[in-house]
Protein backbone atom coordinates (compact mmCIF):
# COMPACT_ATOMS: atom_id res chain seq x y z
CA UNK A 1 0.00 0.00 0.00
CA UNK A 2 1.31 3.39 -0.96
CA UNK A 3 2.07 5.80 1.89
CA UNK A 4 1.24 3.22 4.54
CA UNK A 5 3.31 2.24 7.56
CA UNK A 6 2.86 -1.02 9.45
CA UNK A 7 4.09 -2.08 12.87
CA UNK A 8 3.59 -4.97 15.27
CA UNK A 9 3.22 -3.83 18.88
CA UNK A 10 2.80 -5.43 22.30
CA UNK A 11 0.11 -4.50 24.85
CA UNK A 12 2.01 -1.40 25.96
CA UNK A 13 2.30 -0.13 22.37
CA UNK A 14 6.02 -0.90 22.04
CA UNK A 15 7.28 -2.58 18.88
CA UNK A 16 7.82 -6.32 19.29
CA UNK A 17 11.26 -7.77 18.68
CA UNK A 18 11.95 -8.32 14.96
CA UNK A 19 12.68 -12.00 15.54
CA UNK A 20 9.67 -13.68 13.92
CA UNK A 21 8.73 -15.09 17.34
CA UNK A 22 7.24 -12.39 19.57
CA UNK A 23 3.55 -11.89 18.78
CA UNK A 24 1.81 -8.52 18.87
CA UNK A 25 -1.03 -6.62 17.27
CA UNK A 26 -0.56 -5.32 13.74
CA UNK A 27 -1.19 -1.59 13.43
CA UNK A 28 -1.27 0.56 10.29
CA UNK A 29 -1.04 4.26 9.53
CA UNK A 30 -1.42 6.01 6.23
CA UNK A 31 -3.61 7.92 3.84
CA UNK A 32 -6.25 5.17 3.78
CA UNK A 33 -6.68 4.74 7.53
CA UNK A 34 -9.49 6.47 9.42
CA UNK A 35 -8.52 9.45 11.55
CA UNK A 36 -11.27 9.22 14.16
CA UNK A 37 -10.51 7.77 17.58
CA UNK A 38 -12.62 4.66 17.03
CA UNK A 39 -14.05 2.88 14.04
CA UNK A 40 -16.91 0.39 14.32
CA UNK A 41 -14.61 -2.43 15.43
CA UNK A 42 -11.11 -1.01 15.80
CA UNK A 43 -9.35 1.62 17.81
CA UNK A 44 -7.30 4.44 16.29
CA UNK A 45 -4.53 5.96 18.45
CA UNK A 46 -2.37 8.83 17.17
CA UNK A 47 -3.35 7.92 13.62
CA UNK A 48 -2.45 4.22 14.08
CA UNK A 49 -5.30 1.80 13.32
CA UNK A 50 -5.25 -1.27 15.58
CA UNK A 51 -6.34 -3.98 13.16
CA UNK A 52 -7.16 -6.75 15.62
CA UNK A 53 -4.78 -9.02 13.72
CA UNK A 54 -1.95 -10.67 15.61
CA UNK A 55 1.39 -11.27 13.97
CA UNK A 56 5.14 -11.31 14.11
CA UNK A 57 7.82 -9.35 12.30
CA UNK A 58 11.09 -10.88 11.21
CA UNK A 59 14.58 -9.40 10.98
CA UNK A 60 13.87 -8.37 7.36
CA UNK A 61 10.76 -6.42 8.34
CA UNK A 62 8.31 -8.97 6.93
CA UNK A 63 5.08 -9.22 8.90
CA UNK A 64 3.31 -12.56 9.22
CA UNK A 65 -0.31 -12.63 10.32
CA UNK A 66 -0.75 -15.36 12.94
CA UNK A 67 -4.31 -14.99 14.19
CA UNK A 68 -7.00 -12.52 15.15
CA UNK A 69 -7.60 -11.11 18.58
CA UNK A 70 -10.86 -12.32 20.04
CA UNK A 71 -13.00 -9.36 20.97
CA UNK A 72 -14.62 -11.31 23.80
CA UNK A 73 -11.34 -12.15 25.49
CA UNK A 74 -8.85 -9.67 24.06
CA UNK A 75 -6.45 -12.56 24.40
CA UNK A 76 -4.83 -14.41 21.55
CA UNK A 77 -6.44 -17.78 20.88
CA UNK A 78 -2.88 -19.12 20.65
CA UNK A 79 -2.27 -18.11 24.29
CA UNK A 80 -5.42 -19.90 25.41
CA UNK A 81 -4.52 -22.96 23.34
CA UNK A 82 -1.05 -23.02 24.90
CA UNK A 83 -2.66 -23.39 28.33
CA UNK A 84 -4.79 -26.34 27.24
CA UNK A 85 -1.74 -28.02 25.68
CA UNK A 86 -0.24 -28.17 29.19
CA UNK A 87 -2.96 -30.62 30.24
CA UNK A 88 -1.77 -34.24 29.84
CA UNK A 89 -5.00 -35.41 28.14
CA UNK A 90 -4.94 -32.78 25.38
CA UNK A 91 -3.49 -33.82 22.01
CA UNK A 92 -4.86 -30.95 19.91
CA UNK A 93 -6.82 -27.80 20.64
CA UNK A 94 -8.20 -24.89 18.70
CA UNK A 95 -9.96 -21.89 20.18
CA UNK A 96 -12.55 -20.01 18.17
CA UNK A 97 -15.12 -17.31 18.80
CA UNK A 98 -18.76 -18.31 18.41
CA UNK A 99 -21.86 -16.11 18.24
CA UNK A 100 -23.90 -15.79 21.41
CA UNK A 101 -27.41 -14.30 21.72
CA UNK A 102 -26.77 -12.23 24.83
CA UNK A 103 -22.99 -11.67 24.87
CA UNK A 104 -22.57 -11.19 21.08
CA UNK A 105 -19.84 -13.83 21.10
CA UNK A 106 -18.10 -16.32 23.37
CA UNK A 107 -14.81 -18.16 23.29
CA UNK A 108 -15.05 -21.89 22.70
CA UNK A 109 -12.37 -24.61 22.81
CA UNK A 110 -12.37 -27.59 20.45
CA UNK A 111 -10.26 -30.35 21.95
CA UNK A 112 -8.93 -33.73 20.86
CA UNK A 113 -7.94 -35.89 23.84
CA UNK A 114 -5.37 -38.63 23.92
CA UNK A 115 -6.66 -42.20 23.50
CA UNK A 116 -6.97 -43.94 26.83
CA UNK A 117 -6.95 -40.74 28.89
CA UNK A 118 -10.27 -39.33 30.04
CA UNK A 119 -11.02 -35.68 30.59
CA UNK A 120 -14.34 -33.90 30.79
CA UNK A 121 -15.37 -30.32 30.05
CA UNK A 122 -15.46 -29.22 33.68
CA UNK A 123 -11.97 -30.61 34.38
CA UNK A 124 -10.45 -28.85 31.37
CA UNK A 125 -12.19 -25.54 32.06
CA UNK A 126 -11.07 -25.64 35.72
CA UNK A 127 -7.53 -26.37 34.53
CA UNK A 128 -7.66 -23.35 32.21
CA UNK A 129 -9.11 -21.11 34.95
CA UNK A 130 -6.06 -21.82 37.10
CA UNK A 131 -3.85 -20.22 34.46
CA UNK A 132 -6.13 -17.67 32.76
CA UNK A 133 -8.40 -14.92 34.03
CA UNK A 134 -12.13 -15.60 33.95
CA UNK A 135 -12.56 -13.28 30.95
CA UNK A 136 -9.87 -15.17 29.01
CA UNK A 137 -11.14 -18.66 29.72
CA UNK A 138 -13.45 -20.31 27.17
CA UNK A 139 -17.00 -20.82 28.35
CA UNK A 140 -17.47 -24.23 26.71
CA UNK A 141 -15.57 -27.16 25.22
CA UNK A 142 -16.43 -29.48 22.36
CA UNK A 143 -14.58 -32.78 22.12
CA UNK A 144 -13.68 -33.94 18.61
CA UNK A 145 -11.94 -37.02 17.26
CA UNK A 146 -9.88 -34.70 15.05
CA UNK A 147 -9.79 -31.02 14.19
CA UNK A 148 -10.81 -30.02 10.65
CA UNK A 149 -7.68 -29.21 8.64
CA UNK A 150 -6.51 -28.27 5.18
CA UNK A 151 -4.48 -30.71 3.11
CA UNK A 152 -1.33 -29.02 4.46
CA UNK A 153 -2.45 -29.52 8.08
CA UNK A 154 -3.61 -25.99 8.93
CA UNK A 155 -6.63 -25.92 11.27
CA UNK A 156 -9.80 -24.68 9.56
CA UNK A 157 -10.98 -22.21 12.22
CA UNK A 158 -13.87 -20.99 10.07
CA UNK A 159 -15.19 -24.56 9.94
CA UNK A 160 -15.00 -24.70 13.74
CA UNK A 161 -16.93 -21.44 14.05
CA UNK A 162 -19.68 -22.91 11.86
CA UNK A 163 -20.14 -25.92 14.19
CA UNK A 164 -23.07 -25.78 16.59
Amino acid sequence: MVDTEMRVVNKSGTDVQPDGVEIGEIIVKGSGTPDSENTANHQVVDGWLYTGDLGTIDENGRIQVIDQKSSSTRTSPKKIEAVFYQHPAVVEVAVAVRPHKELKETTHAYIVVQDGISADEQELLEFAKEKLSASQCPQTVTFLEELPKTASGKILRMKLQEMK
